[in-house]
């Protein structure tokens, strides 16, 4: 946390000083009003973050998606400008013509990624579990963020396309909401045009929106709210987990509750042959789940780190990031996500939902 506000700060110092430098800016009036410029950026994207979880309102939504893509413009055109002085060190350009190619490749670089954020894909896998008599077919829906930047509609194309899909059941695993406005204009309505059953695992932003309201209404939208308990279905044990840390010796700056997966875990009917699969947000505990004969978990949280370079550190910050993994004989997939944090912007990465097909070990 401390390095990211150090990167922070620093390149809202940097920025605006080289810009100013390479177009030949030497009235101060100029520096000054850059410097506002990216300081005032980061203010309303602390503020937007807060507000939006508070209120339904246009202003509060125009402003954090304001934010957020001076966020993703801010993120590249630092990526840019490094890059560019490391050339600089080989080949002196002239300022102002280096300046403009500055610009134009952070615009550049900025408009593909909002633009790959537009949309999302199909990810298609198949995975084979023991003890699994029939194959089965599982649609993954996580990290929607349905809100100030994901309207209804792009969840009414997510429900179409998993219909278009037929899966046998449908699981949500948190971050469905993202927004106030999600709650007051009933913006999850389309989940009742689902054509197969569905179950909803909640994740540490639809806790900061308000949980309460967010588990009435996906129940309200006829989709099964699973917290800490276990459902049959298709001749699964399907698991659905509370978001919570792995055990209380790891941190987590999301953490909503003292609850653990380690402490949770023997409180659940996990015996029997029959095959398990677990239903949590964030991507980790598979060593206690293993523990349990868990043969696959189904989780969400990272995006992906969803724009390069934050790709990279994600990695560093998580172990398993996402796609499929395995440990010691348990599977663990981890969706990308439907949607985004923040910054409406994919670069390296791509909106998800995932059609998992679970097939029996031969």
């Amino acid at each position: 946390m401390i390095s990211t506000w150090l990167f922070i700060i620093g390149f809202n110092v940097y920025l605006p000083w080289r810009l100013a430098r390479l177009f030949g800016l030497k009235n101060k009036i100029w520096l000054i009003g850059l410097y506002i410029l990216f300081f005032a950026g980061f203010i309303l994207a602390r503020v937007s973050i807060s507000l939006k979880m508070r209120f339904d309102s246009v202003l509060v939504s125009a402003a954090y998606n304001l934010a957020g893509a001076w966020l993703g413009i801010f993120l590249y055109l630092a990526c840019v400008m490094v890059f560019f002085e490391i050339v600089n060190l080989i080949y002196r350009f002239p300022p102002v013509k280096a300046g403009w190619t500055v610009i134009v490749l952070t615009a550049a670089i900025s408009a593909y990624a909002l633009y790959n954020a537009a949309s999302f894909k199909i990810a298609e896998i198949t995975i084979p579990i023991k003890n699994l008599e029939n194959e089965v077919k599982i649609m993954l829906i996580t990290d929607v963020h349905l809100g100030a930047s994901r309207s209804e509609s792009y969840l009414a194309e997510i429900v179409q396309k998993t219909n278009d899909l037929a899966p046998d059941f449908v699981v949500l695993a948190g971050d469905i909401v993202d927004s106030k406005v999600v709650l007051s204009r009933n913006m999850l309505a389309p989940l009742k045009e689902l054509q197969a059953p569905a179950y909803f695992v909640y994740g540490n932003h639809d806790v900061y929106v308000g949980l309460d309201e967010v588990i009435a209404k996906m129940e309200e939208n006829n989709v099964k709210v699973m917290r800490n308990d276990v459902s049959v279905v298709n001749g699964i044990k399907l698991v659905g987990l509370n978001y919570m840390s792995a055990d209380d010796s790891v941190y987590d700056p999301h953490r909503v509750t003292d609850e653990t997966i380690k402490d949770i875990l023997p409180t659940l009917d996990l015996s029997g042959d029959i095959p398990k699969v677990v239903l949590h947000h964030g991507p980790w505990g598979v060593e206690y789940m293993n523990e349990y004969g868990v043969d696959l978990i189904l989780t969400g949280h990272t995006h992906g780190g969803q724009v390069f370079p934050v790709n990279f550190i994600v990695k560093t910050i998580f172990p398993y990031y996402k796609g499929l993994v395995e440990y010691n004989g348990t599977y663990m997939y981890i969706s990308q996500g439907a949607g985004t944090f923040m910054s409406r912007m994919r670069l390296g990465t791509n909106n998800e939902i995932n059609f998992i097909t679970l097939e029996p070990q031969s």
